[in-house]
Order: structure tokens, then C-alpha cells, then sequence
């Protein structure tokens, strides 16, 4: 693994470097690894989202920090999304998210790349209105429990596939319950390694 300090496309500001490593730099294909508010990369979904990366043959791009205090978290994550994809962009690059950053679903939209969303925030019109126009496929990971995921507001779109766990809450866990909420990560890492893998 080498980890840099990479430059990019800011959208608030002067270019400045950020923190991020990147496995396999030389794949032909990539995943772009992006946190949710208070869960960074190495937190298990995303750690193990990147080792089934890897483990395909895709690079990875994973940014390390979080979005500071007193800053917008969704301006933070649009630019960390802007910088990230900016950087280097392969053959068939890919978008994965958690939570916070499924608003930049519209990035992913737009410049037609397909997409995994952990826990995406459901409850934000702006969000479903990038999954409707989505042409490339996506997948969306939620818990029945958690709030924001409100599958009844997902568009009618083909590109779109889910996996909704029974009880889980926003950070996919069921309290109290570890061995569940490990057999939920499990699940989740197959169903990302088969979405990759089926990925042309």
C-alpha cells in the first residue's frame, strides 16, 4: 500500500492537499472510498468494502479524514468527492459511501459512474432525485431501524438494487447484539463483492 498526500479539484477554495491512500495505484479499475460524518474508512463496512475491492482487482482511493468541526459536512465531502475522482480517473471508476456522503450521488450520476451506498440519507430530496436519473447500476445498503432509510421514497429505476437489513440501525449494527451485527457485515461484504464483481 502507498499512502500520498494528494492534490485535486477543490471547489471551495485554493488546491490544497488532502489525506488519502491509495492501494493498487496501477488498476486498470477503482474504487473511491468515501466516509460518512462520524465514520471514517477504517471503520469495518468501509475496511472490508475495500479489501473485497482488492481483493477484485479494483485500486483503491480511500480518503482518511473526516469533516472537521464547525465546518458544512456536505461541502467538506463534495469537495473531498471533486478531488478524489479528479485524481487520476481509470477505465471504471467507482463510487463508495457512507451515509454523509450519498450526497454526492449526483457526482456519480452525472459523470455516469456506478455507485455503492451504505446507509444512504433517504430523507434528502436531492439524494433521491440523483438515484432517479442514475444510469449506471447502484446499490443502496440500509437498515430497517435506521431513520433515514425510507425505501419507500426510492425512484423507479432498473439501475437500482438494495439490500435492506431487518432491525439494523444507521451504523448497520443491532445494539446489543454483536454476533448479528457481524452476520449483517457479512452479508453486506458479499452482496459489494458480487456488485463489483458483475461491474463492466
Amino acid at each position: 500500500m502507498r499512502r500520498s498526500r494528494l492534490r485535486g479539484v477543490s471547489t471551495t477554495g485554493p488546491d490544497e492537499a488532502f489525506p488519502a491512500a491509495i492501494h493498487r495505484p496501477d488498476a486498470p479499475r477503482r474504487v473511491v472510498l468515501l466516509p460518512g460524518a462520524r465514520y471514517p474508512t477504517r471503520a469495518p463496512l468501509l475496511w472490508f468494502v475495500r479489501e473485497v475491492a482488492v481483493s477484485r482487482g479494483y485500486g483503491v482511493l480511500e480518503v482518511l479524514d473526516e469533516p472537521p468541526a464547525g465546518e458544512d459536512p456536505f461541502a467538506w465531502v463534495r469537495d473531498r468527492a471533486l478531488r478524489a475522482l479528479d485524481h487520476r480517473p481509470t477505465e471504471l471508476d467507482v463510487v463508495v459511501g457512507k451515509s454523509l456522503s450519498s450526497d454526492v450521488a449526483d457526482l456519480a450520476a452525472d459523470r455516469g459512474l456506478p455507485a455503492v451506498w451504505l446507509t444512504p440519507l433517504l430523507d434528502r430530496p436531492g439524494i433521491v432525485a440523483a438515484l432517479a436519473r442514475t444510469a449506471r447500476p447502484t446499490l443502496l445498503v440500509g437498515g430497517t431501524a435506521d431513520p433515514t432509510w425510507k425505501p419507500d421514497a426510492l425512484p423507479d429505476n432498473v439501475m437500482l438494487d438494495r439490500l435492506e437489513l431487518d432491525g439494523l440501525d444507521h451504523g448497520l449494527q443491532l445494539p446489543g447484539d454483536p454476533q448479528a451485527s457481524l452476520n449483517a457485515l457479512r452479508k453486506v461484504v458479499k452482496k459489494v463483492d458480487r456488485f463489483l464483481g458483475a461491474l463492466r
